[in-house]
Parts: C-alpha cells; structure tokens; sequence
C-alpha cells in the first residue's frame, strides 16, 4: 500500500527543513558507545536503571547529566533529491530524573517524546488526517550514548499570565490498514482484507468522547480483481454511509489486475450514533460482479477524523486543535487528569517543552500561543512505555568516505565476502573500493530504518563531494518486493526500489536505476505520466541469499581475470539467439544487431543460433527442440563471451519450446569461460520474488558454471523495447574510452541512458559486479601479409597458404609478447534459410560458418606466421573471406582479423595427395584404453594426421566431420577440431558426449583431408551409471613390494577432482602403509607413487 503524503503548512511537521542537506564531513555515530532501542508508536518512553543495564552500560559509573538521545525522526525519506532532510542522527531533549546529584540511582530514570515510524499529518483545509504508512519499517529507532558533555533536555515553558479562550476538544484520527496481499508480487501497493468466501469485514475501534453533532470525515479506499462491475458497501456503527462501485478489469494477460476507488465523505456524528457509544464499528460488505468468473475484492485502507472531548483517556493521549487556530493564546482544559498528569509540547519532537499546567479537581489547564498549530501529549507520568533495546553499534562515519570508485552496499551477513571483492577489485585493477552494510547506511542517513533512498542519499553525499571519483556501486545481496518480511523466506538482504504501481503487469517494475540517479533535480521518478531521469553511475546487483553464494560468484569473478585457461578464442565470440515466434520479429531484430557488429566489430566472431533452423517436436508439455537445446548447451560449454537472446521467455525458460530451462543451467560446468548474458525477453532475471529463483539468478550464481553476469529483465516487456535496449548495450559496449573498453557498470549506465522509453526500460537490470570488464582485448593481432607459395592473394582451393603477422596496441609493436595466435581461416558467409516452422515465412539470414581451417602458431617477440593448406571445398567464385585471429600469452591477449584477401577456385596444379587421414580415438582423455568403463558423460578425443592437413568446412556435407554414436546417431564436429601449434598437419578433436545410456556402446568418426581423403574409426566403450565411480585394471609395481611401489588403476570419471586412499597389508593382514592423494582434473588412468 502506498499514499502520497500531502504536508500541511504547519510548523510541527516541518522541523526536518531546519537540517541542513549536505556539508557535513563527521556522523555523530563516529565516536563514543551507541546502544540502539525501537520503538513502534508514538508516545512518552521510559529508560529506568534496569533497562540501561540490558545494554551493557554500568548505571553506576555513568554521570546521567551526559546521557544523550538522538534520533533520525520519523517518517520516509523524500524521494526528490532536492527536497530538505534530516542528514545524520539529531540529538532530542530528555527528562532525567534524578540526574542532579551526578549519579544514575535505582531509582532514576529517562523520559523522552518517541515517534513510531509513520508520520501523520492535520490538513487544515481539508479538515482531515493524512497518514503516511512506512513502507520500509515498522519501527522508529534511538540512539543512546552518554558524552563527554551535558545532553539536552526539556524545557519548562515560560509562564503566560492572563485569561484566555478556553478549548476543550482536539481533532483526533483512526487509521486501519492491513499489508496482506500484493497481486502480482511487484510494486509498493499491499492489500488488507481479503473478500471472497467471506464478502463481509468488521473493524472496532475503543474511541469515547466524539462531540455530538460534529462532523466525521472519512477517507476509504477499496480495490477489486473483478471481471464484471462489482461494489462496496461501507457501513459506521451499522448505518450505511457510502457505496464504493468498481468497474470491470480485462480478462486479458497483460490487462490491469485490479482497480482502485478512492472516496472521501463528510458525516455527521449523530447520524451515526458516534457519540453515544465508546466504541466505534466499521463494516465492509463487497458484492461480486456476476454469479460466475474472477471477482474478488480488498480493502486497501481507512481513515476516519473527528472531533473528540478533551481528556486523557488511557495513558497517554496525543491532541492537537484546530479550534485553538482561532485565539492567539488558548488554554487547553484537559478532564480526567491528577496530579501525576503531565502535559508536553511536541510540536518539534526534537524540542519538547513541559508545559506549565495547573490541576483544577480532575481537570488539567495549559495555557499555549496557538498562532501556529501545535501539538501536545498528556501522559501519567507513572504509566509511562517502554522502549525495545535493540543492539551496540560499533563506531561508523559514512559522512566522511570520499574518493571511491566503488561502492559494495552490502547485508552484513555477506560483508566477507564482499571485503574480498573489494580487496581484489583494489589490488588487481586499482580501484578505490569501499564495503558498507545496509545497517551502517540506515543508521546514519535513515535514523536506523530501512529506506531504499537512504542508500541513495549516502552514495549521494559521496558523489556531489569535491574531486569524487564515485563510478560504479555494487549492491551485494538480493532484494524482494517485500520490504517487511510478510512472506515466508523472504530474502530482502539489500533492498530493491519498487514501483508505485503494483496492479498493471506491464507498468510495476523493480529497478536499481534508482541508486544511480544523483543530480539535484532527479529522484521523484513519476510512473504517471513517467518522468525520465538518468544514471550517473553505474549501478550492478549480486543477488545473493547465502554466504555460500556469496562465495561463489566471487570465485567466479575473480577466476575470470586471473586464471590462464580463461583466456581463449571464446573471449572474442559472440553467440545470438532468437525465437521463431511473431512473425519472425525477433530473428530479425537479433539478426540487425549481429550484423551490425559483424560489420562494425570484424574482429569479434558471430554466431547465429535461431530456433527455426532447427526440427521441432510435439511432447506433452508442448513443443520442444531438442536440436536446438543441444546446440545452445554445446556453444557455453565451449565458451562466448556474450550470449545475447531475443525472444519469448519466463522466469524460468526461453522459449515455448523451453531450449533452455533451470534445468540446464544447474547442469552447466563450463568453468572458467563465463559468458555474459544480455537477454532481451520477459522476467527471465527477476530476483525480488522470495517464492522463484529465476534461471537468470541461477546462471550467475552457479558455482563453476553459467555466465558472469547479466543484462536482464525481472517483468514482462515489450519487444520494441527489448529491440530499442539491446541496441543501446552493443552502442554503448563498444564506445570505448581512451582507446579501451570500459567497465559494465558504466557500459549499462549509458545503455539505460539512451533507451529510455517511459517506465517500460526501467526493469532492465545488471545482475553482476559493474566494475568488471569484458573480456575483450584492447591489443590487436595485424596480419602483414598472406599470400600462397604462388604469391597470390587469392586463397584456392588446395592453395599452401602463408600469413604472417604481429601484436600491437595502439600502433606499436608488443615485443614483449610471447606465446601463441589462434588463427581461423573462413570462406564467404553462408546464406541460411529457416524452416518457417511457426507458420510464417522462412527467415534468411547469413553467417561466418564455412571454416577453412583452424590451427595454432607461436608467437615471440610479438610476431608470428602459419602455413596451412586450403580445403579442396571451397566456392568456385573468388570472394572475401576472414581470417579471424586471437593471441595469448602469459598475462595478455590480443584480438585480431584480415579480410585483404579472397578466397575461391581451385589451384591448377596442386601436388598430388591419396593417403586418408590417421586417426586415434579415446574417451575422456589420450590415457584411456578400448572396451574400458566411462560416465554417462564424457569426451570423444580424437589425434588426427594428415600430410595436407584436414577439412572442417560444411561446403560439401559429405566431407564433415562425422561422429556416429550406435550407428544411429550423428553429430557434425567440425568446429571441434584445432591442429597442433605450428604444425597444420595433425591436431586434437574433443567433443561432448552426454547422457549416454548404460551399457555397450561404439562410436565411429568419419574425417577428410584437404584433398578429400576419407578416413573411419571405430572405438567401443561401456558407459557406467555415473552414480558411483568404477575402477578397474587395478595393479601395482613392483610386487612384492620392498620400500616403494607403484599403484595404476583406470576409473570412469576422469576430469574430476580424486580423493585416493591407498592402504597396504601384510601377509598377517595387519596395515603397515596408509596414505590419502589429491588427484586434481584427474585423466582416465591414475599413476600414484607409494
């Protein structure tokens, strides 16, 4: 449920404009002992010797005339970021009893004005209650601490001699509001009663003394989730005052999901027996829409305000009189008082005053200047409450951070993990990092309270300082659309801005964009009509729920960066993926943009995965491609640095064909080439539901697999906008800064930037650390030359090609590079037509396929060249081709690509070639032995041999490389395949093989050489359950053994991590030798010295 407040000009709810909004260098909290106590509503509080021990403070050797309180005041914090706040924690005035002598006795005690976390205002126009319930807390919290100085404390009001008006009555309030229901989990707006079984609600309310024949007004909104026109009725004290009718919602998908009625009326007292009777009843009946179909009906809230005798009723009793605006001083005549009864001044909270009162028999008199509204409390002073201590906070002083680059606001139950983030972030890539915990935010910028602005303000408050360097934010922990833990397992760790509207699937959002808009004029961000703010820094979410998790993405993304096998042609790979459906506008979409960067960005490889390329089948849970399931899993295993989707999707899946599913994700170990994912469909990265993991949090979260981040949706979207984003990010990814590219946050900062469209981008998040950068290289590869042994630049068919080249970066030569180029030779694009499986058209679209060779070369002193020689399949017309290049070495990589040359004909006089290839089979890796035992998932390797080198292009399908599983199942593998560094002629194949069923097994592979020689070989296996590791050709020598001996056994899960216990006996069976071996990545036959 959310209200706009609308503030009253009155000077009681306007002493935060007092403070100052920015300037201040040192929080209150940064020195000193704070002990930390809540409170729920307003009232008068008592601190007595009892509960100050619970803090761990010694009543005995404090001097109770240092006792200080502060506080953060009540309420939410203004959303515009030009609007006046409270910034740290602002001492309030105290009564101490007995604190005179300098001691704190057993009997002596504090008592302090405490506010509950909403805030409520008298507009004195309309002549009624506003309220402003806290979305983000249910409590207000004080801090204590005892200084080095006299605290404040109350005022005694200066006496005011004379006659003057009597009041004796006061404006007075109910207010009724339950947070059970939010409709679509999304949004700010919770609902109270449910009306549906039981179309009838009753709330009572213990309220005596409403003046007879005075008017009550009432607020009272209602909403319903009907399909047919249906209506409230609200009932006081069982009289009918007011009929609330709410019109039909579409019966539509994406149609609101309910309407709101708001009403406000004016009823006399009397009409309603209001003042006879000392409690007051209202009723709500809701009548359904038809006799059939959706028509359920809530309450969202009520407010009553009227007109109440002056009294203390209870224990306490809050007033404030508009009738005493009438007399420039009024005296206040307060019934059923005694001489306990103490009345004070709270119209500044921070500066109560005791008013002078005098007892005349049960009734109080107080007289007030009453130019300006004022409010007061009247109170027993023996029936005090008493506030919750909470915890002892350590010493902070978030005021004075400045100069950082990077900003980690994280729950305190993953600070270590995020220390380690930052620790790395600083002494690998140079960053000024800083780790905050949403409590240290809280305390200083929100008086304690959760409120999503307070993480704002304070990275505010660090950008707008002189010389800040702030750039990026990373909030480490995920968020919820429940701010006060309703639901079960909630996770709100660090919280997410919710949208206003939570009725209306395509307008409520959850965004983070909001941490990011700093300027003086942004904040309020308006949903109705939208009012469009930006970024200025770049703001990313690590959605994490457990330390463990916490764990493993830090793990990840530091292994992105430092380990060597992370570096690869992967890094310079594109894949994009797209649905079949609607008219093929997503393929066309996808395919505009990876075109765009084929042109743009030669250097990077795109690869083109569509669905309609692919057969489709009927199952019972719909339609599926297994084909299409297959080829997206084997393209992360082997690794893109960016996987960009377009298309239909979920929280959970892409696709009504479910090609990828969480399923999947959880199955994937493709460490350490973690792609980033950009994905431009619905939901799929949402991560404020505590009942869903989306497959989008699950990517990013898997340990040693899935992406290293996200770009991604948490609420449905619309294509155009999906289109209008996703082009934004590849603009924005490629704009690099001093010649280099820039790191995520700030690439998706300027991608939100530039597609802006209303509220229909703003769910668009960056799930990941902002302050990382892609893997793309700003070194280049250079080809200086390619040419045949002939001299021509014109590839041929069976051509020996030469190419040779060097490493640069920025135009100069890197000598210094040493290590090795993946060089990757490519025929004309290949045009591919689509299946038109949905109906529609076929979709043609074209692509780098046809690979002419894929080898290795060393690289020294930053030079290279390779020598292959040209398939004999290749078009007949000489064209463009591309030779696409990637280098590595120890700590740097380069990218690179040639298109100066074409490619096409046939040599005329090629030396003459008959012999097939050679080839050597093996599963799991080059130790393993025919007939052995494997899991059902593992690797087909295959050495190769060939005088004159071997094909891999698809140019003629009958010279592929062809695995065949049972003679039933085939498998193309040519991008599988890379020769040997200098040395085209032989190379390594290595193929995934999954899920194989139990049992016997053959599988044969067919190769050609350049020159069309065919060979085939065949290797049979037997495929374990995978359930438990099997062992076998178990022996060691020698034997007997002596002082050593050498263990070898085969086993059926080779790449995994071993844990071998070898323990030997003597003839008596006695065990003379016990030792353990940690066997890492381990090879199908395990050696083990002993």
């Amino acid at each position: 449920m959310t209200k706009e407040l609308k503030i009253a000009f009155t000077l009681w709810l306007c002493y935060a404009l007092a403070f100052p909004t920015r300037g201040q260098v040192t929080s209150v909290l940064s020195t000193g002992d704070w002990h930390k106590f809540s409170v729920e509503n307003d009232g008068v509080y008592k601190i007595d010797y009892e509960l100050l021990r619970k803090t761990g403070v010694n009543p005995d050797q404090i001097d109770p005339r240092n006792i200080q309180l502060f506080s953060g005041g009540n309420g939410m914090l203004p959303q515009p970021n030009n609007k006046s706040r409270i910034v740290d924690l602002v001492q309030l005035s105290l009564f101490v009893s007995g604190e005179a002598d300098g001691k704190f006795d057993r009997g002596d005690f504090i008592l302090f004005f405490g506010q509950g976390p909403d805030k409520y205002v008298y507009n004195q126009q309309k002549q009624i209650f506003e309220y402003e319930n806290h979305l983000y807390a249910d409590k207000n919290f004080y801090f204590l601490t005892v200084g080095t100085t006299s605290g404040k404390r109350i005022a005694n009001q200066a006496t005011i001699e004379g006659s003057f008006p009597i009041v004796q009555e006061f404006d007075d309030f109910a207010y009724y509001e339950t947070e059970k229901y939010n409709l679509l989990k999304s949004g700010r707006q919770w609902f109270g009663e449910q009306f549906d079984n039981t179309p009838e609600a009753v709330i009572r309310f213990d309220i005596a003394g409403i003046i007879d024949n005075s008017p009550i007004k009432m607020a009272s909104h209602v909403m319903a989730q009907s399909i047919s026109d249906c209506t409230f009725k609200v009932f006081f004290n069982n009289t009918p005052i007011l009929d609330q009718p709410i019109t039909a919602i579409p019966n539509t998908q994406y149609g609101i999901k309910g309407r709101i009625t708001k009403d406000t009326i004016s009823i006399n007292s009397s009409s309603i027996k209001a003042s006879a009777q000392n409690t007051q009843e209202v009723k709500y009946q809701f009548t359904r829409g038809g006799t059939t179909g959706l028509s359920v009906g809530y309450l969202d809230f009520f407010l009553f305000t009227m007109k109440r005798k002056l009294a203390l009723y209870g224990d306490q009793t809050i007033f404030t009189s508009a009738k005493s605006l009438e007399n420039a001083v009024s005296t206040f005549e307060v019934t059923s008082a005694d001489s306990k009864t103490i009345v004070w001044d709270i119209t500044d909270p921070f500066n109560t005053v005791l008013q002078a009162s005098k007892l005349n028999g049960s009734s109080l008199l107080t007289t007030a200047a009453t130019t300006l509204l004022k409010r007061f409390i009247v109170f027993s002073s023996e029936k005090t409450k008493s506030p919750t201590f909470e915890i002892t906070i350590k010493n902070q002083n978030l005021h004075a951070v400045d100069n950082k680059s990077l900003i980690i606001v994280t729950h305190p139950a993953f600070r270590s993990e995020a220390e380690r983030l930052a620790n790395y972030r600083q002494s690998k890539n140079g960053l000024s990092a800083l780790v905050v915990t949403t409590d240290q935010v809280y305390h200083e910028y929100a008086g304690g309270k959760q409120d999503v602005s307070a993480i704002r303000d304070f990275l505010r408050d660090v950008y707008r300082k002189p010389g800040s360097t702030l750039k990026n934010v990373l909030l480490f922990g995920r968020g919820s659309y429940d701010y006060k833990s309703r639901v079960a397992s909630n996770t709100n760790f660090v919280p997410i801005y919710e949208s206003l509207n939570s009725l209306s699937p395509l307008e409520t959002y959850s965004s983070d964009d909001y941490f990011g808009m700093l300027e003086d004029n942004e904040g309020a961000w308006l949903e109705s009509p939208a009012q469009n703010s930006t970024m200025d820094v770049g703001v990313g979410r690590i959605p994490v729920k457990k330390i463990e998790e916490a764990k493993a993405v830090v793990d990840k993304l530091i292994e992105y960066e430092t380990n060597p096998k992370a570096r690869g042609v992967w890094r310079k790979e594109i894949l994009f993926v797209a649905d079949d459906a609607d008219f093929n506008i997503h393929q066309s979409q996808a395919d505009q943009i990876a075109n765009s960067i084929d042109v743009s960005n030669p250097e990077l490889n795109i690869k083109k995965l569509y669905l309609d390329s692919f057969d489709q089948i009927q199952r019972n849970t719909g339609p599926a491609s297994p084909a299409a399931t297959r080829a997206l899993d084997l393209d992360i295993r082997k690794g893109k640095s960016i996987v960009n989707y377009t298309g239909h999707g979920s929280e959970k899946v892409w696709m009504q064909e479910q090609v990828l599913t969480e399923t999947i994700v959880l199955n994937w170990r493709n460490s350490p080439e973690y792609p980033l994912f950009v994905t431009a469909t619905c939901e799929f990265g949402r991560n404020d539901d505590p009942f869903i993991i989306s497959s989008g949090e699950r990517i990013l979260l898997q340990p040693k697999g899935g992406g290293i981040g996200l770009v991604t949706t948490a609420r449905p979207v619309n294509s155009s906008t999906n289109f209008t984003l996703n082009r934004a990010f590849y603009t924005a990814l490629f704009s690099k800064e001093n010649n280099k590219y820039r790191d995520l946050g700030s690439i998706f900062r300027d991608t939100k930037n530039t597609s802006i469209s209303g509220v229909s981008n703003r769910n668009f998040s960056l799930l990941g650390d902002p302050s990382m950068t892609i893997g793309f290289s700003n070194k280049e590869v250079v080809i200086d030359e390619i040419k045949t042994t002939t001299g021509s630049s014109t590839l041929k068919g069976l051509s020996q090609v030469k190419a040779k080249g060097q490493m640069k970066e920025g135009g100069t030569k890197l000598t210094n590079f040493n290590g090795e180029v993946f060089v990757t030779l490519y025929d004309k694009p290949t045009v591919e037509i689509t299946k038109g499986s949905e109906g529609t058209s076929p979709f043609i679209f074209s692509q780098w396929k046809n690979m002419l060779f894929s080898g290795r070369a060393s690289v020294a002193n930053g030079e290279f060249e390779v020598n292959f020689v040209v398939p004999r399949n290749v078009d007949a017309t000489a064209t463009a081709g591309k030779l696409s290049l990637y280098a590595t070495a120890s700590n740097q990589d380069a990218f690179g690509h040639s298109s100066n040359f074409l490619v096409g004909g046939i040599e005329p006089s090629p030396t003459p070639d008959t012999t097939p290839p050679e080839i050597k089979l093996f599963l799991g890796d080059t130790t393993y032995v025919a007939g052995g035992v494997v899991g059902p998932n593992t690797n087909l390797i295959a050495r190769l041999f060939d005088e004159s080198g071997l094909t891999t292009t698809s140019f003629t399908p009958t010279n592929n490389m062809v695995a065949l599983l049972d003679n039933q199942y085939s498998f193309v593998v040519n991008e599988y395949y890379v020769s040997e560094k200098d040395n085209y002629k032989k190379g390594l194949l290595i193929y995934p093989l999954d899920t194989l069923k139990k049992g016997r097994h053959s599988l044969s592979l067919t190769v050609s050489d350049t020159y069309n020689n065919t060979s085939t070989k065949t290797i049979d296996f037997v495929v374990s359950d995978g359930n438990q590791i099997q062992i076998s050709e178990f022996y060691n020598f020698p034997n007997p053994v002596t002082e050593s001996t050498r263990f070898r056994f085969t086993h059926s899960r080779p790449g995994e991590d071993l844990l071998a216990t070898i323990v030997i006996y003597n003839s008596q069976g006695q065990i003379v030798h016990s030792q353990e071996h940690e066997v890492k990545e381990s090879q199908y036959q395990v050696t083990l010295d002993e």
